[in-house]
């Protein structure tokens, strides 16, 4: 009974339990008093609905009441608490009989179509930027693009990436996974990645920025780099393609 008032057929009401509860009154003295009011005027009755309601298995009486019905029953009903109710259930009835008034306006089923077809379009041009940008794979810029297009329109594209062609050559070799592919191991016969990176870094492919490895042009045939965000730090995480372990194979050029 937390709403004020309701929908019955075409009508706002609300119930005399509701006005019970709010006006701090026993409900028998609410039914009471509603019952006067349809003795002492036989036409108030198109203002009220006497129905019942269920407590327990038991079936007990109630009435639903227009705003009409509302405003004859609560007009003597005094005290600061009873004029902040009447407010309240005034700008109820207004609320409530507005928005029923409002004509809705009936959904264009083709309006979601369009959106979608309109948001697959950006997700295209938003790849393009990312990839040319970012100088990311074309993939990796799908699955951005994706992301962040599906959010701005409200829309699941999860059946979008699965469309993503995989890519022809995945850079998901780190520098610990070159160096135990590379033999590249400490005393203890871990894989060191710093060996690699050094390796990486004479044959051209990567520099140091600050703290950070990054891609050179001639790097970006063979690896990517793949933004992420860590406890509160943002960088890049390098992956690299199997085709780089043949440059290992080959002399260094000095």
């Amino acid at each position: 009974m937390n709403e004020l008032v309701t929908i019955n057929g075409k009508q706002v009401v609300t119930s005399s339990r509701n006005v019970a509860e709010h006006f701090e009154k026993e409900h028998k003295h609410v039914l009471d008093s509603i019952r006067a009011i349809l003795a002492a005027e036989n036409s108030a009755a198109k203002f009220f609905h006497e129905t019942t309601y269920e407590n327990r298995g038991k079936q007990y009486p109630e009435y639903l009441m227009n705003r009409d019905g509302f405003a004859l029953l609560v007009m003597g009903f005094t005290g600061k608490a009873a004029l902040e109710w009447k407010m309240k259930y005034i700008d109820a009835f207004n609320a409530m009989e507005k928005s029923i008034k409002t004509p809705q306006l009936a959904p264009n089923p083709h309006y979601r179509t369009r959106m979608i077809g309109t948001a697959v379009r950006d997700i295209g041009k938003t790849a393009e930027s990312i990839e040319r940008v970012f100088a990311v794979k074309h993939g990796m810029a799908l699955a951005s693009a994706m992301e962040m297009v599906g959010e701005s329109y409200g829309i699941d594209t999860a059946p979008l990436k699965r469309l993503i062609p995989a890519e022809e050559n995945p850079g998901y070799l780190n520098a610990t996974m070159l160096a135990g592919k590379l033999g590249l191991l400490s005393k203890t016969g871990n894989p060191k990645a710093s060996d690699a990176n050094a390796k990486l870094a004479e044959l051209g492919l990567q520099k140091k920025e600050g703290k950070e490895w990054r891609l050179t042009d001639k790097g970006r045939e063979y690896g990517e780099e793949k933004p992420f965000t860590r406890n509160g730090h943002s960088g890049y995480n390098i992956g690299w393609n199997e085709k780089v372990l043949v440059l290992f194979e080959q002399p260094v050029k000095v």
